[in-house]
């Protein structure tokens, strides 16, 4: 498979089928904690369903793991805008006193309650409920995969790595303490962290990927565009006059983004700032958010999920080594995940993301909140088939009729938000065979150029 195959294979619009029995979250879902894009608590979509799983005729050898860190508190940035809400919430106070807002009593006292109280050294760090996410995430990976995963550790069968960043560092520690407990987890050895990893943060280290897009205003203008947009300025219009106060684009992103992030801290309470927006204007925030992430991070410029081919390639060399390890974990950031899912094809829309396509994008794929929240993780498990039963055949010197029925095929399941996910011309909900994994997807050297794709 060459890069034009892959640029027309990628071009194709793929469906991903999963299972949504216990998905609490889906894309028809109005409730606000659905909507929080990459800022959503995983526990609104983890499938809570562990039962084990199994194949007939097949057993499974290996598995790789690409798992998000859990919730985080927020950048230095987004920690000054929260403490400038203390501001903005008095002036709300003062003008609904005047009678010149649109707020219920409830609504008035649980903003007069707010506190920003949030310890500003913690930026960046993963918060209590990141902890609660890898552990519960371990365990039910655990549960599925029990022969893949015992509960103790030996470092012949484990290997776990994360990034340089303390977030990905207490995410595969809290990982572990779900596979092994709190004593078992003490044992675990990891190799020493890379700024510019390759494979779990191959973006870093691509100069033209940073140059030409992450850098590059144009790639950020349909966000832009939309921000500017009739849709836009209505919703921030309405807010205002709702709120007594002026309110424009950044000060709505600020809201949105304290009352995600106090939802994902806090299960059993409710922001009060969640209470100031509309079931549409949380839709419009969403859509302008999923709208950077496309552009920047999705399927926006070609390079952005090509150049994620050295985590996919790093993956089939794992599941094909015979080296007596079963599991590899890698512990990342959503920028990752995102490129890799869309190397994948996996929720791509028919037509790209822009600007003006809000109004017809309710059934969008790509929605943030469902495919990157806090916690999102792939996984990848190779398992040796045996190959269906075929007809007698009779040979030619003996006249013996034989059966060949003991042949084993590699295949692979990959699953994403813990749920199978049926690629285009795989078995429905059963393992794909390597051969056309493989012809899907780059899994030599030669497919994937990263010094020549990402030079300057």
């Amino acid at each position: 498979m060459n890069y034009k195959f892959l640029f027309i294979f990628l071009s194709m619009t793929f469906s991903m089928t999963l299972s949504v029995d216990s998905l609490k979250c889906t894309s028809k879902s109005d409730d606000f904690n659905c909507r929080l894009t990459s800022m959503t608590p995983y526990r609104y979509i983890a499938n809570y369903d562990d039962s084990e799983i199994n194949f007939p005729g097949c057993e499974a050898k290996k598995m790789w793991l690409l798992i998000r860190h859990g919730t985080r508190y927020p950048s230095k940035g987004v920690l000054n805008e929260m403490e400038q809400l203390v501001e903005l919430r008095d002036k709300i106070l003062l003008n609904c006193n005047a009678g010149n807002c649109n707020l219920t009593d409830t609504q008035l006292i649980n903003l007069a309650n707010w506190k920003f109280s949030i310890d500003k050294n913690k930026e960046m760090t993963l918060a209590e409920e990141g902890g609660v996410e890898m552990r519960g995430l371990a365990e039910r990976y655990q549960s599925r995969f029990p022969e893949l995963m015992p509960d103790k550790y030996d470092n012949r069968t484990y290997k776990f790595k994360f990034t340089s960043k303390q977030r990905t560092k207490e995410s595969a520690g809290n990982f572990t303490v779900g596979l092994f407990g709190k004593n078992g987890s003490f044992d675990v050895e990891y190799p020493l962290a890379e700024e510019k990893d390759r494979i779990l943060r191959f973006y870093k280290a691509c100069d033209k990927w940073l140059r030409d897009i992450d850098d590059n205003p144009e790639a950020y203008s349909e966000v832009e565009k939309f921000k500017a947009s009739e849709v836009m300025t209505k919703a921030l219009n309405d807010l205002s006059s709702r709120l007594g106060v002026t309110i424009d684009y950044d000060r709505a992103k600020s809201i949105r983004s304290t009352c995600a992030f106090e939802t994902a801290w806090h299960e059993n309470s409710k922001s009060p700032w969640c209470e100031l927006l509309s079931p549409d204007e949380f839709q419009i925030m969403e859509f302008s958010h999923d709208l950077k992430y496309y552009w920047i991070d999705g399927y926006g410029y070609p390079l952005t999920y090509q150049h994620a081919c050295t985590a996919i390639g790093d993956m089939f060399k794992f599941l094909e080594t015979n080296d007596g390890l079963k599991v590899s974990a890698y512990f990342t950031h959503s920028g990752t995940l995102l490129k890799v899912l869309s190397l994948l094809g996996l929720a791509r829309d028919p037509t790209p993301l822009v600007h003006n396509s809000y109004n017809s994008s309710e059934d969008r794929l790509w929605r943030v909140s469902l495919i990157d929240a806090f916690a999102s993780n792939l996984a990848f498990i190779s398992y040796e088939c045996k190959s269906p039963a075929q007809e007698p055949a009779e040979d030619a010197q003996t006249k013996k009729v034989s059966v060949k029925n003991d042949l084993k095929e590699r295949s692979i399941l990959l699953m994403h938000q813990e749920r199978i996910v049926n690629l285009p011309g795989c078995p429905k909900d059963f393992p794909c065979p390597l051969a056309v994994m493989r012809n899907k997807y780059p899994d030599e050297e030669d497919e994937c150029e990263f010094d020549k794709m990402c030079k300057l």
